[in-house]
């Protein structure tokens, strides 16, 4: 094997490849990318952990087709310190890689494709499946959809209903929904097109390699959903995610009904008092107590190790006054996400979630569950 390729291009489809390959691999091969050069001037990358997939297709001056498996740490490693403009790689003698750019030369350890697995096909679909169907959708709705919502999924991997957000799709609005049993969030997007018969569960592993990929693409994509995995094309770029086959929590219980107080204020300046006070408060819990009385929310964090923290911020008040603690850093996750300049928190009494919605009606909303103080 043996082919000149433009640099940037290259390192570009090997920055993906080596975010979607096992680091902590149990099979050598798998923190490995799987190059394939072809007759028609094309070289294609793959890389996988068995979970999620990653193939790209990138133009090659390819002298004489092959294959080979490189570690990918080490190439992109490689690669990245080159100059830019071509470079010449070459396939020796049992697997191993040359690597040519001017005066530079590198030689890497490879492995036999035979050894590299095959990748999921969504032109087979699953045993006894059909193809799967593809929708054209729009990249950025998907990433943002994902951005506000990634935060609140649950990174502890024994809770596998909870290690991934859940998407819902009619044809015309999506929804994302995520929890960690703490807090819950949920973001909905007009999207014409995409129909769900029932919610998938993307893994959270997976909903960030999606996001890298549309952050790159987010003009017009497709996206496939098949009995086990998840597929998104994009340029010559295809990504594959396996869902989780288990059932999402059923998060409408958990969102509040009906709430007695309502308190409006500006995004930034409660973000700001917030930052301030979780300087304060517990390391592990990070509580606040949160006060509301008329035109007043007091912020007070109180640490028998460090000292006390207190702020006080003028808001529109609806309701009676409250008195009750929630954990900083969960509140200010929900509105570093919101893009309006004002914010709406929404409570029932002392011991009831509160609820965070902009203060412009979009269809987004964060339940925080409290804590005792």
């Amino acid at each position: 094997m043996e082919f000149e390729i433009d640099q940037a291009r290259f390192l570009s489809a090997l920055s993906l490849a080596q975010t979607v390959a096992d680091k902590r691999a149990t099979m050598p091969v798998l923190a490995n990318v799987l190059l394939r050069a072809s007759s028609d001037g094309h070289v294609v990358c793959s890389a996988t952990d068995m979970m999620i997939s990653l193939t790209e297709t990138i133009p090659a001056d390819v002298r004489s087709p092959g294959s080979l498996t490189v570690g990918v740490k080490h190439l992109h490693g490689v690669i990245k310190t080159l100059p830019g403009g071509e470079l010449r790689f070459r396939g020796l003698d049992n697997h191993w890689a040359q690597i040519n750019a001017g005066k530079s030369e590198f030689k890497l350890m490879g492995m036999p494709e035979t050894d590299f697995p095959a990748l999921p096909d969504p032109e087979r679909g699953a045993k006894g499946s059909k193809p799967v169907a593809f929708t054209t959708i729009t990249g950025h709705v998907l990433s943002d959809l994902i951005q506000k919502t990634e935060f609140s999924v649950s990174t502890d991997e024994a809770r596998v209903n909870l290690n991934g957000v859940l998407l819902e799709s009619d044809g015309t609005t999506a929804t994302m929904v995520s929890t960690d049993g703490h807090r819950l969030t949920k973001y909905a997007r007009p999207l014409e097109g995409l129909v769900l018969d029932k919610g998938i569960i993307i893994p959270r592993k997976g909903m960030l390699e999606l996001r890298r990929v549309l952050d790159r693409h987010p003009g017009e994509v497709q996206l496939g959903i098949g009995d086990q995995c998840l597929f998104l094309k994009a340029g010559e770029l295809m990504l594959s995610v396996k869902l989780n086959n288990v059932a999402f929590p059923p998060y409408k219980q958990v969102i509040p009904a009906a709430h007695k107080r309502e308190v409006r204020v500006g995004r930034d300046e409660l973000l700001g008092a917030l930052r301030r006070a979780e300087v304060m408060a517990p390391e592990k819990t990070a509580t606040v107590r949160v006060r509301l009385s008329d035109g007043t929310l007091e912020l007070t964090a109180d640490n028998p190790d460090l000292g006390v923290a207190h702020h006080e911020i003028a808001v529109e008040l609806q309701g009676e006054g409250l008195e009750a603690g929630f954990n900083a850093r969960y509140l200010m996750a929900a509105l570093e996400v919101i893009d309006g300049e004002e914010v709406r928190l929404q409570f029932q009494n002392e011991l009831d979630p509160c609820v965070i919605k902009p203060g412009d009606d979009a269809d987004f909303l964060a339940v925080v569950m409290p804590m005792r103080i």
